[in-house]
């Protein structure tokens, strides 16, 4: 079993949905395969998966659009 770098907490197979921004737009990725850490969450992905959604990114491949409220924090 794999051990997570941060805690040391057992690594399992799950699939995720992640954000990137990329030329300041934000895209979510949904159903990325990675290692996710039992006892924090922390994520890893593999080296092909990230150049993947690179890809996908760079192509434009969306499958639908939502849309997604901003705020502003406003420092005293």
């Amino acid at each position: 079993m794999k051990i997570c770098l941060y805690c040391q907490g057992d690594l399992e197979t799950r699939h995720v949905t992640l954000d990137k921004r990329w030329r300041g737009e934000l895209f979510i990725i949904e159903n990325v395969p990675a290692l996710v850490c039992r006892q924090c969450g922390e994520k890893y992905l593999d080296g092909t998966v990230v150049e993947e959604i690179d890809q996908m990114v760079t192509d434009g491949l969306v499958s639908r659009q939502v849309t997604v409220p901003v705020l502003t924090f406003k420092v005293a």
